[in-house]
Protein backbone atom coordinates (compact mmCIF):
# COMPACT_ATOMS: atom_id res chain seq x y z
CA UNK A 1 0.00 0.00 0.00
CA UNK A 2 1.36 3.38 -0.96
CA UNK A 3 2.16 5.67 1.92
CA UNK A 4 -0.31 8.50 2.44
CA UNK A 5 -0.07 10.83 5.41
CA UNK A 6 -1.94 13.88 6.45
CA UNK A 7 -0.19 15.11 9.62
CA UNK A 8 -3.00 17.52 10.56
CA UNK A 9 -5.66 14.84 10.14
CA UNK A 10 -3.54 12.32 12.10
CA UNK A 11 -2.98 14.86 14.88
CA UNK A 12 -6.69 15.67 15.07
CA UNK A 13 -7.58 11.96 15.31
CA UNK A 14 -4.85 11.45 17.93
CA UNK A 15 -6.18 14.26 20.11
CA UNK A 16 -9.73 12.95 19.76
CA UNK A 17 -8.52 9.44 20.74
CA UNK A 18 -6.86 10.90 23.85
CA UNK A 19 -10.04 12.80 24.77
CA UNK A 20 -12.16 9.64 24.35
CA UNK A 21 -9.72 7.70 26.52
CA UNK A 22 -9.87 10.34 29.26
CA UNK A 23 -13.70 10.29 29.17
CA UNK A 24 -13.69 6.50 29.47
CA UNK A 25 -11.16 6.42 32.32
CA UNK A 26 -12.81 9.25 34.27
CA UNK A 27 -15.89 7.05 34.73
CA UNK A 28 -13.87 4.93 37.14
CA UNK A 29 -10.93 7.23 37.93
CA UNK A 30 -12.19 10.83 38.21
CA UNK A 31 -8.72 12.38 38.60
CA UNK A 32 -7.52 11.18 35.19
CA UNK A 33 -5.65 13.93 33.32
CA UNK A 34 -4.54 14.33 29.72
CA UNK A 35 -0.97 15.56 29.42
CA UNK A 36 -0.88 18.56 27.10
CA UNK A 37 2.05 19.40 24.88
CA UNK A 38 4.81 17.00 23.95
CA UNK A 39 5.51 14.22 26.43
CA UNK A 40 7.53 11.28 25.15
CA UNK A 41 6.62 8.93 28.00
CA UNK A 42 2.82 8.90 28.07
CA UNK A 43 -0.33 10.80 27.12
CA UNK A 44 -2.63 10.35 30.13
CA UNK A 45 -2.01 10.22 33.87
CA UNK A 46 -4.46 8.08 35.88
CA UNK A 47 -3.70 9.85 39.15
CA UNK A 48 -6.11 7.75 41.24
CA UNK A 49 -4.11 4.54 40.69
CA UNK A 50 -0.70 6.01 39.83
CA UNK A 51 -0.70 4.60 36.28
CA UNK A 52 -0.06 6.17 32.89
CA UNK A 53 -1.36 5.44 29.42
CA UNK A 54 -0.17 5.88 25.88
CA UNK A 55 -2.89 6.46 23.27
CA UNK A 56 -2.55 5.43 19.63
CA UNK A 57 -4.83 5.65 16.61
CA UNK A 58 -4.43 3.69 13.39
CA UNK A 59 -6.45 4.74 10.31
CA UNK A 60 -5.23 1.73 8.33
CA UNK A 61 -6.49 -1.02 10.66
CA UNK A 62 -9.86 -1.25 8.91
CA UNK A 63 -8.08 -2.00 5.63
CA UNK A 64 -5.26 -4.23 6.88
CA UNK A 65 -6.75 -5.94 9.94
CA UNK A 66 -3.54 -5.08 11.79
CA UNK A 67 -2.29 -2.54 14.28
CA UNK A 68 1.09 -0.96 13.58
CA UNK A 69 3.12 -1.29 16.79
CA UNK A 70 6.06 1.07 16.32
CA UNK A 71 9.45 -0.08 17.59
CA UNK A 72 11.90 2.23 15.82
CA UNK A 73 11.83 5.75 14.40
CA UNK A 74 14.54 7.49 12.41
CA UNK A 75 17.06 4.80 13.34
CA UNK A 76 16.40 4.91 17.10
CA UNK A 77 14.31 2.68 19.41
CA UNK A 78 10.83 4.11 19.97
CA UNK A 79 7.23 3.14 20.65
CA UNK A 80 6.85 -0.24 22.30
CA UNK A 81 10.62 -0.42 22.91
CA UNK A 82 10.86 2.82 24.88
CA UNK A 83 7.41 3.48 26.35
CA UNK A 84 7.12 4.29 30.04
CA UNK A 85 3.32 3.99 29.99
CA UNK A 86 1.68 1.23 32.03
CA UNK A 87 -1.18 0.70 29.56
CA UNK A 88 -1.70 1.39 25.85
CA UNK A 89 -5.10 2.25 24.38
CA UNK A 90 -5.16 1.64 20.63
CA UNK A 91 -8.12 3.14 18.75
CA UNK A 92 -9.23 2.14 15.26
CA UNK A 93 -12.38 1.90 13.10
CA UNK A 94 -12.84 5.68 12.90
CA UNK A 95 -12.49 5.96 16.70
CA UNK A 96 -15.34 3.49 17.28
CA UNK A 97 -13.26 0.59 18.61
CA UNK A 98 -10.42 0.32 21.09
CA UNK A 99 -8.18 -2.36 22.53
CA UNK A 100 -5.95 -1.91 25.55
CA UNK A 101 -2.89 -3.84 26.65
CA UNK A 102 0.16 -3.65 28.85
CA UNK A 103 3.35 -2.96 26.86
CA UNK A 104 5.14 -5.86 28.56
CA UNK A 105 2.45 -8.25 27.29
CA UNK A 106 2.78 -6.84 23.77
CA UNK A 107 6.58 -7.27 23.85
CA UNK A 108 6.08 -10.92 24.89
CA UNK A 109 3.58 -11.44 22.07
CA UNK A 110 5.99 -9.94 19.54
CA UNK A 111 8.70 -12.37 20.61
CA UNK A 112 6.34 -15.35 20.72
CA UNK A 113 4.54 -14.80 17.40
CA UNK A 114 7.37 -13.23 15.35
CA UNK A 115 5.11 -10.63 13.70
CA UNK A 116 6.14 -9.14 10.37
CA UNK A 117 8.15 -5.92 10.72
CA UNK A 118 7.44 -3.17 8.17
CA UNK A 119 8.10 0.49 7.49
CA UNK A 120 5.40 3.03 8.36
CA UNK A 121 4.66 6.18 10.30
CA UNK A 122 5.57 9.71 9.24
CA UNK A 123 7.06 9.50 5.75
CA UNK A 124 7.87 5.80 6.33
CA UNK A 125 10.69 6.76 8.73
CA UNK A 126 9.55 4.26 11.35
CA UNK A 127 9.51 0.49 11.72
CA UNK A 128 6.82 -1.48 13.45
CA UNK A 129 5.19 -4.85 13.87
CA UNK A 130 1.89 -5.72 12.21
CA UNK A 131 -0.23 -7.27 14.97
CA UNK A 132 -3.64 -8.72 14.04
CA UNK A 133 -6.32 -6.68 15.80
CA UNK A 134 -8.56 -9.79 16.06
CA UNK A 135 -5.95 -11.44 18.30
CA UNK A 136 -5.92 -8.44 20.63
CA UNK A 137 -9.72 -8.30 20.69
CA UNK A 138 -9.82 -11.99 21.69
CA UNK A 139 -7.20 -11.49 24.41
CA UNK A 140 -9.15 -8.50 25.76
CA UNK A 141 -12.36 -10.59 25.92
CA UNK A 142 -10.46 -13.34 27.78
CA UNK A 143 -9.18 -10.81 30.34
CA UNK A 144 -12.69 -9.45 30.92
CA UNK A 145 -14.07 -12.96 31.32
CA UNK A 146 -11.33 -13.82 33.85
CA UNK A 147 -12.12 -10.67 35.87
CA UNK A 148 -15.84 -11.53 35.94
CA UNK A 149 -15.09 -15.03 37.22
CA UNK A 150 -13.05 -13.72 40.16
Amino acid sequence: MEYNSDFKKDLDFGIKAEELTVQYLKQKYPNTKRVTGYNKGFDIDIVDINKTTEVKYDRQTDYTGNLFIECESRGKPSGIETTTADIWFYWYSSLNKVVSFEPSVMREMIKKYDYRKVRGGDKNTSWGYLVPVKLLEEKQKERKKEKCQK
